[in-house]
Order: structure tokens, then sequence, then C-alpha cells
């Protein structure tokens, strides 16, 4: 039927494929272009230059949307069938490449209320609440009100940038998707605001432009972020069984609370204290106020006993559980959607390639296409694998691909085909190598150049440590000298790594990034304390946190190997939803600022006598957002909080201040934190899995080599009846897909 594939006389084992397609790795698409290709009835039909154009573009936009799918990337159909596809496809790329500072934006936007002046402050921005003894504030340095406006105009610009650049690309379909519609609603909100703002400070008007663009700025992140926006999606569907046991558990305490008020008078005078106490202990805070008073009559422990075990042990994990067991369901269904996105994305570039909708694509046609994903990625030794590639996805042996092993594409090119780098940076480092002074540098490849940062790094904790420690001023000096030494020797072994190793290589390794943060900020602090001497002071902290790179060494032991790997890969997964964690406290860090800034100080006569005040939870409170947002974190692990809430009911005088209190705890503990926990645990459980799976298909790798050096290295095809070529399990096994349909 076909002559076999040969060349210089000798059959090609690695490459099986007929010989018209050998020829067409030339040109795969030649044979078809030039000779044309018979249709069902036999009869030949030649494509015009028209056509040969169209497919050739259509290659190149097949090529595009599986190297989008392969980085888990979905390009919108609408840049495929742009009237200007390759401006359409560098705004879509742009805008990616735009990730970076678009995260760098979203965190200095949330950031932004650090520095600025409370709005009840209106002093000097030295001190511009007064007393700072009285008043305690965060300490952190406030801005001036134009220079955070310069801000949060730069931001601004780069988010109208982003959203731009979507609607270049996404044409038409842009306003038919309600999250792009709320973002534009967002950004002139934020700009509306801000011209506020500025009126407010040209005029000395009071029109609350700040406060609508704080809030605004915590907002913007969850849409412009997929991720935080996944997250809070999937807890808004939690939020529904979420609500049906919440509402059992408020039941269960009103009725508590009222049958306490009935048996038990003379330690719970009235329901609506006895809610309170009841309510304290159902968030584990340890109220000992309501336990001694109960203690000397038996029926009130054990009353409080019982609440206990059915309240805190009993409901609240049940709430755990329906949180856990419902977002169990809703990530297996963010996980379908992502894995039906890109098949949608394989579906689009299938039918971009069978444009005589046959429903199977040829070989030369499917050769093409990997080598235009060449263009992206690097293909090693592309005449022998992308005869492999074809045949692993040509399972019926009839060298054609259909439409459903080409869904398979991606699981299939992902074993041979990596990411190729720039040329620019490729061709520089190429000359690098040449030099004589980079092949001295070789050494930082060894292990004995590991161990000997390993020491360096046990030594400079050991001066920092002992810096802060010594009263001889000598010695402090030399301390500190040697510290800047350790810093400068950190900083040459990263730049040495990055010569040596490559860009890419080095930045790879989270232990680069955070060897590479550390040296850098080592160096340029102690250079900093010439101008600023408080500086210094930061210099041996951050040379002991960077000590904490030593949490690597458990993985050069195979007992801790997975798990620290699993952690590893747990910190970039776990961000979202940690993420998340943080908006909401920020939410209610700006409403605490709004409602209570400034009621408490020191020499308030409505907190004397408080426990607020007796213990000292001065700095507790909601002066500024810094201070706001150290309140709600010690409020998250219910910390005294029914401290802080006493105290802030004191000091306003107001009774329905608690319910602030009482909702942050129900929204930020009680659900979201349980958010958090579930994802914890799942994200665990799934990188555990895959840590033991790649640890399982490195050992099986390694035994198919072992076993084929052995063996030889096998037939890669089967003849089969009918003198047709049938794909060996050998290949079909190898890529891990289903056995081929006969």
């Amino acid at each position: 039927m076909y002559k076999k594939a040969s060349r210089g006389g000798r059959k090609n084992p690695l490459n099986p494929l007929p010989e018209i397609v050998e020829e067409a790795l030339g040109d795969p698409l030649l044979p078809l272009l030039r000779a044309g290709t018979a249709n069902p009835n036999g009869a030949a039909s030649t494509m015009d230059n028209n056509q040969e154009s169209h497919l050739r573009d259509n290659v190149q936009k097949a090529a595009a949307l599986v190297d989008q799918a392969m980085l888990g990337r979905w390009m919108p159909l609408d840049v495929v069938h742009h009237r200007e596809y390759a401006n359409a496809k560098q705004a879509f790329l742009f805008y990616h490449h735009l990730s970076y500072p678009r995260c760098a934006v979203l965190v200095t936007l949330i950031g932004l209320s650090l520095f600025e002046v409370p709005e009840w402050c209106h002093g000097p921005l030295q001190n511009p609440c007064g007393d700072p003894e009285r008043y305690l504030l965060s300490g952190i340095m406030y801005l001036p009100p134009w220079l955070t406006l310069a801000v949060e105009l730069v931001c601004l610009l780069l988010l109208a940038w982003s959203v731009a650049l979507q609607r270049y690309f996404k044409f038409l379909s842009f306003w038919s998707n309600s999250i792009t519609i709320v973002k534009v609603v967002l950004l002139f909100a934020l700009a509306i605001s801000m011209l506020v703002t500025v009126a407010e400070l040209q005029w000395n008007m009071v029109l609350q432009g700040r406060k609508v663009s704080m809030y605004l700025r915590v907002l913007i992140p969850i849409l412009f972020s997929r991720a935080l926006r996944g997250c809070f999606r999937v807890a808004l569907r939690i939020a529904e069984p979420f609500i049906d046991i919440g509402i059992m558990v408020t039941v269960y305490v009103l009725l508590s609370a009222w049958l306490g008020t009935l048996i038990m008078k003379k330690q719970f005078e009235d329901f609506h204290s006895t809610l309170l106490k009841l309510f304290s202990l159902l968030t584990a805070a340890s109220d000992a106020d309501v336990w001694s008073s109960a203690y000397p009559h038996r029926l009130a422990v054990l009353f409080l006993f019982v609440y206990m075990i059915v309240g805190l042990f009993f409901l609240m994990n049940v709430a755990f559980a329906v949180i856990y067991t419902n977002f169990r369901r809703q990530m297996a269904v963010e996980a379908k959607k992502q894995v039906t996105a890109r098949q949608g994305s394989l579906r689009a570039a299938f039918s971009l390639l069978d444009t005589k909708h046959q429903e199977w694509i040829d070989g030369p046609t499917m050769i093409s296409l990997f080598l235009a994903i060449g263009n992206y990625r690097h293909i090693p030794d592309v005449r022998s694998r992308t005869s492999q590639l074809f045949l692993a996805l040509s399972r019926r042996g009839d060298f054609k691909v259909w439409s459903d092993d080409f869904e398979d594409l991606c699981d299939v090119i992902a074993k041979e085909v990596h990411r190729r780098p720039k040329a620019a940076s490729f061709s520089r480092y190429r000359q690098f190598e040449m030099m004589w002074l980079l092949g001295c540098l070789q050494f930082v490849r060894k292990a004995a150049y590991d161990y000997f940062i390993w020491v360096a790094t046990v030594i400079s904790v050991i001066v920092a440590i002992s810096a802060r420690n010594v009263t001889n001023p000598a010695t402090h000096v030399v301390l500190v000298n040697a510290e800047f030494a350790f810093g400068c020797l950190f900083f040459l072994d990263a730049i040495v790594k990055i010569l040596v190793l490559g860009r890419r290589p080095y930045w790879k390794s989270p232990l680069n990034w955070f060897d590479f943060v550390f040296a850098v900020g080592i160096v340029g602090t102690h250079l900093a304390s010439f101008e600023y001497p408080a500086a210094a002071e930061w210099v041996p902290v951050l040379l002991i946190v960077r000590s904490f790179r030593a949490v690597v060494i458990f993985s050069y032991f195979e007992r801790w190997k997975l798990l620290s790997e699993t952690l590893l890969r747990m910190v970039s997964a776990c961000a979202p939803v940690l993420g998340m964690q943080f908006c909401i406290c920020s939410v209610f860090s700006l409403l605490g600022v709004h409602l209570f800034a400034g009621f408490v100080y020191k020499d308030n006569v409505h907190l004397q006598g408080t426990q607020y005040a007796a213990s000292g939870l001065w700095v507790m409170n909601y002066n500024d957002y810094a201070s706001a947002m150290a309140t709600t974190l010690n409020l998250c692990v219910v910390g005294n909080w029914y401290i802080i809430m006493e105290g802030y009911a004191a000091a306003t005088q107001n009774d329905w201040s608690r319910v602030y209190f009482i909702a942050f705890w129900l929204v930020t503990v009680a659900f979201a934190l349980n958010v958090v926990v579930s994802f914890f645990v799942e994200a665990y459980t799934t990188q555990m899995d895959k840590s033991v799976a790649r640890a399982n298909a490195i050992a099986e790798q390694k035994r198919r080599e072992a076993a084929m050096a052995r063996n030889g290295p096998g037939r890669t095809r089967a003849q089969g009846p009918g003198g047709q070529f049938m794909v060996s399990k050998k290949t079909v096994s190898y890529y891990n897909l289903p056995p081929r349909r006969q």
C-alpha cells in the first residue's frame, strides 16, 4: 500500500510514517496543495492560491490555540476570527505579559490605604491625629494626599490599558460579558471618586470621595484577578448551604439562652446578656467570667457543659463538614470548566484544520501543525518526534487523527515538547559561554559550592545574632562589616548563578527567588544605612530570615522529600484563597475605621473600669487602617474578641456596635476561614497525590529506559490485517492514552 520510509537505503525505526509523510517534512502542505487530495468519488481537486493561503493561516491559528491551551490560557475565538488576526493575537499575548505588572498594581491599590491619613485626622502630616501618646496609631509613615492620588492615577491608567487591550482582541463580544462591564464601571467609579478627592483637597470640601475610593480599591482586585474571582465565586456558591446550618445554630443559641434565663435566674439575669455570653462561648473564646459565675452551681455547670458539647463540638463541626463537602463539589465544577475550556480550544483548532468537514485530519496537515507549534515551543529532533506524536494520536492505525483523538493532543506533546526560550536571551548566553571567565565560574554547579553557601548562611546568622549582643564598639563595627560582606557574597552568588545557569533555569527555582530577593535587600538596606542609620537595624533581621532557606534541606531526605515538595507547591496554589481572606478583612477594616475611628484613646472616661482598659488592649483599635488590620487579624483567631467588642460598646455608648463584631465573626471566621481550611485540606491532598504520581512516573520511566537498554528499542508499530500499519501498544501506553478503537 505504502512504501516504508527509508533514509540512505536503511529503514528508520524512529520514523515509521509512509514515504509521503517523510517527504512532506520539508514543507508538509505541498503534497496536498500541489498534487491535491482525492475526494470520496475518486476525483482530484486542486487548491487555488486562496485555498492554499487559507489553509496555511488556519494552521498558524490552530498552533496558537494549542499553545495557549497547553499554558492553561484559553485564547478567545474572537481573536482567531478577528479581521486583523496578527494584531489581535499580539494584543492577547501582550495582555497576558502584563499579568505581573497588573498583580503589582492590584497589590498597590489594596496597600495604598496603609499610607493614607485617616479621615478623622486634620493635623500636620507628622502627627495628623494629635498627641501620639493619647491616640495610639500604627506608626506607619503617612504619604501626602497628592502623592497617593498620583500613585492611584498610575494604577488606574495601567488597568484601563489592560481593559483597552481586551476590548481590541475581543472586539464585539467584549460587551456581552458581564464581568468586563463591571470592570469598566468600577474604573469609571474610581476615576470619578479621584476627581471628587481632588475637589476636596483644592476647595476644602467634604464630599467623602476618598472613602469611596478605599472600598473601590478592594473591589477592583477581586474583579481583575481571575484567581481571586474564582475563589469568591466558589465561596458564594457555598454560602447557601452554610446559611441553612447557620439558621440551625442560631435557633439553638436562642433557645439555649431562653432556657438558661428561665431555669438559672441568678447566673443569667436577662435574655440579652445571656445571649451574648452563650454566643461568646460558642466561638471558642475562653470567657472565664461565664464559667466562674456558674461554678458554685452544679446545674449551671451541667447546662454549660451540655451546651458546649452540642454547640461547639457537634454543630460547629457539622458546619465545617457542610462547607468542606460543598467546597469539594464546587472545586470539581471549576476543574471541569477548565477541562471544558481546553477541549473547546482544541475543538476550535481541529475545526480550523478540518477544512473539508470530514471529522479527521491527515498526516501532512498534522505534521505541519507540529512544525507551526515549533514557533512557540522547542521540539528536539523534529523529524523523528513529529512522527512519534502523529502515531500516538492516530490510534486507529489509518494515519488519520479523528476529532476525539485530537483532544488528547496537549497530553501527548507535553511529554516531548518544551517551551521555546526567547531568541535574544538564548543568543546572549551563547555569547557568554564563549568567554573564558564564564568557563571558570562553572564551579557553582558542583555540590561542594552548595555546601559552602550553606556554611556561609549558618555563619551569617551567628554574626547577625552576635552583632546585637556585643557591647564593645570595635567588635560591633567588625560584625556589622561582616554582615555587609555576607550580603555581598550572597548577591554575587545570585549573579554568578544567573550567568552560568541562564535566566530561565535560575528563576524556575523558588529557592533562587528567595535568595535573590533577600540578597538584594541585605545589600540595599546596608547601603541605605549610610544615609538613614535606622535602616541598619534591618540587616540582621534579613540575614536571619534568609536562613529559613534551610527548610529545603528536608527535600534531600527521602523520608520528607514528598512532604517538602507538596508544601512548596501549595504556596502558589493557596495564594488566591489567602487573598480572598485578606480582601474580606480589608473591607471590615475599612468599615471599622469609618465607624469607630477616634473613639478609643487612653483617657476616655467611658473605658475606665472595663476589661478592655484593664487588659491594656489600647493598640487593638480602629484609629487608622493599619491598626484596624492588626485588630481584625487578632479577631480572626478569636483572641479576646469579646473584650474588644465590649470595649467598643462602652467607648461608643451604643449597643449596636456589637453587631459589627458579631457580623465579622460570622462572615470571616465561621464562614471564610472554614473555606480557607477546606482549601488547604483539598490542596494538600491533591498536591500530595500529584507528587506521588510524579515520583512513580519517574521510577517507571527509569525502569522502561533500563528495559530498553537491555532489550533494544523495539518496534513502534506493527503491520495489521490488509497491510495497514497499526500503532503498537508500547507507543500508546507511553503517552498514557486509552486503547485504540477498532
